[in-house]
């Protein structure tokens, strides 16, 4: 039964819509605002709406009104203030917002519930497989739906990206080479999860999405699967480090379990750590077969495959890895274990360290550990190996290191729970033969590059799509020049795309630091108080005199890091979480440490006065 007026009546056709604009009503559309003049108004629309229909809707006066584009997860809105005409007969576009499902955000909640019930609705289940084009009111009571109907493209999406993780293990930015090579990587890299939920495998979601010459992780990728498993989202920003966005969502909520819906996905969840710990057990057979590829990689394009490949293996593992020591970590949490794992990385640290004053034995060490370096993900840079005459400027220059006490597998001698740090030996012990893998992928890539470029270092600019083109020195000089300008960019760690795009576009300059007090991840919670000293690669602290009380301050960390932790107090990262690589070695050496401290490197100044506590770091001046 339709209500009195005003109405509007209007065309309809199934193609008047596309992902570029609002057509609707574009053949014909007349406000009805006396009932005697309905009659004629439907039929001087019908006579245009030939293939189509006549939409007869009231016409509201609310404050807003808009047309969504929903798929369950993204949307595209565009809104304007007052009645639904003018964008319902094309003439306006309004305000247009694009996003994903945002916990405890009323928006969401009410397209969610729109779902719901149209995706096998009256409509035959049209919508199911694609999204629902939906017209709405909007004013201080909520929500009125118009319309809906099946969308006839997909939404244009707006994810949530973060250089959380990547920017601590390739640097900002990074080579355009592993840029490239972690994009191709990433694309199938979600379908580790799908081994226990097919739906994932429908949400063609990348891990990384390359932006401004640098890669990004897709937090909305993981954030949907945290909603979907009934797990919190914090989950995601806790382990890796990065904040949840959104508009005008509850961060709060983001911290709580649906328990119905975790319940009901537990036997997935119990299935993925089995999967993953069997993961971890075929660690070694998985590396064997990276390496005979990079080995039989004879032109530029295998190396490339190669690299992805491998790549894409670790990235599956690390997914294994952190499944199984997430939920291990929470166990041994609630029973309050105190052993602690002695890990390989840690074991390079302390040598390192028995050499300062005495480095008669570098090249033991090199020999063992010259496989590593500083951002030693990226194969562009170079290894410890390379590196001798640096660190022994390094160990010579410092001075001979003050006995520490025993540094045994188990601090707190509680060697009956080893068993529970198991896998945090085997994540460090990966990530270093991982890195061994790297060192002969860097010698081939290096001499391909002396054979096509005439510099050892110069395939390094390249990107996927520059790898065929003729012109390949213009197209490394071109690299050379988007990277220098990347590098310009004061980009947010986590933000939209549509932020991203912004920022890039403006060029916008760095923030005034006016904030002294900073909040992150506390790694352990030991009170100290120091000085500051900045460094951005480790290349700033190797061969120099720090003071006594120092407190580390960077913009991110690496587990090359590891090597100079024994010469400051503790260590401040503005990115970080708590199962980053070099998290975990400052945890389980115990050094205080803050991470996730977003814009401290920008605030803090050499030589002031820092105080970390629990998370809390503080600037006094």
């Amino acid at each position: 039964m339709l209500a009195g007026p005003p109405w509007i009546v209007r065309s309809a056709s199934p193609h008047e819509d596309t992902d570029q604009t609002s057509n609707a009503g574009q053949r014909l559309s007349l406000p009805v605002a006396r009932q005697e003049d309905f009659a004629n108004a439907v039929r001087r629309v019908a006579a245009t709406a030939v293939g189509g229909a006549v939409f007869v809707q009231p016409l509201l006066a609310p404050e807003h009104a808009g047309v969504a584009f929903f798929d369950a997860w993204w949307y595209e809105r565009t809104e304007a203030a007052g009645s639904n005409e003018a964008l319902t007969s094309g003439r306006a576009r309004g305000e247009v917002t694009r996003g994903h499902r945002e916990r405890g955000d009323a928006w969401s909640a009410w397209i969610d519930r729109i779902w719901r019930v149209f995706r096998t609705g009256g409509t035959g289940g049209a919508g199911r497989e694609g999204a629902l084009d939906i017209e709405y009111a909007r004013d201080g009571d909520g929500y009125t739906l118009l319309q809906v109907r099946p969308a006839l493209f997909a939404v244009r999406r707006n994810p949530t990206l973060s250089l959380a993780n990547h920017r601590e293990i390739l640097g900002d930015p990074p080579s355009p080479w592993i840029v490239s090579v972690l994009a191709h990587a990433g694309r199938a890299a979600p379908l580790w999860f799908a081994r226990v939920d097919r739906a994932i495998a429908r949400w063609d979601e990348p891990y990384a999405v390359a932006f401004a010459e640098r890669a990004w992780m897709n937090f909305s990728f993981f954030f949907r699967l945290m909603d979907r498993w009934g797990l919190p989202r914090v989950f995601v920003t806790d382990g890796v480090g990065g904040a949840g966005i959104g508009g005008n969502g509850d961060r709060a909520k983001d911290r709580s379990v649906d328990l119905p819906r975790m319940l009901r996905n537990a036997p997935r969840l119990l299935a993925m750590q089995v999967l993953a710990l069997a993961d971890v057990v075929r660690l070694p057979a998985g590396l064997r077969t990276a390496r005979v590829r990079i080995a039989r990689a004879r032109t530029l394009r295998e190396l490339f495959e190669a690299n992805a490949a491998a790549l894409a293996f670790a990235l599956r593992s690390n997914f294994a890895i952190n499944a199984v020591l997430s939920g291990t970590t929470r166990i041994r949490r609630a029973l309050r274990l105190k052993g602690r794992a002695r890990v390989v990385t840690e074991a390079m640290m302390d040598d390192y360290d028995a050499l300062r004053g005495n480095p008669a034995g570098l090249d033991a060490w090199l020999k063992e550990y010259g496989h590593r370096g500083p951002l030693e993900s990226d194969p562009s840079r170079p290894r410890f190996g390379e590196m001798r005459e640096a660190l022994l400027a390094d160990l010579e220059h410092t001075g001979k290191k003050q006995t520490d006490g025993d540094a045994s597998d188990d601090a707190s001698g509680a060697r009956g729970w080893r068993p529970w740090f198991w896998i945090d030996r085997r994540r460090e012990w990966f990530r270093d033969e991982l890195m061994r893998l790297w060192v002969p992928l860097r010698r081939r890539l290096r001499e391909k590059s002396i054979a096509v470029l005439g510099s050892p270092d110069e395939i390094f600019w390249l990107r996927s799509e520059d790898i065929e083109r003729p012109d390949i020195t213009t197209a490394v000089a071109e690299s050379r020049a988007r990277h220098e300008a990347a590098a310009q960019l004061d980009l947010p760690g986590t933000a939209s795309l549509a932020t991203l795009e912004m920022h890039e576009q403006r060029a916008a300059p760095s923030p005034a630091s006016g904030t002294r007090t900073f909040t992150g991840i506390a790694l352990h919670p030991e009170r100290v108080e120091g000085t500051v000293y900045k460094a951005r690669e480790l290349g700033a602290v190797l061969g120099r005199t720090l003071p006594d009380d120092a407190v580390l301050v960077v913009p991110a960390l690496e587990p090359s890091w590891a090597v100079v932790f024994g010469r400051v107090r503790a260590v401040v990262a503005e990115i970080g979480g708590e199962l980053s690589h070099a998290s975990i070695l400052l945890r389980e050496a115990q050094k205080p440490a803050a991470v996730n401290c977003a814009g401290i490197f920008a605030a803090a100044r050499d030589g002031e006065r820092i105080c970390v506590e629990n998370g809390v770091v503080t600037l006094s001046g």
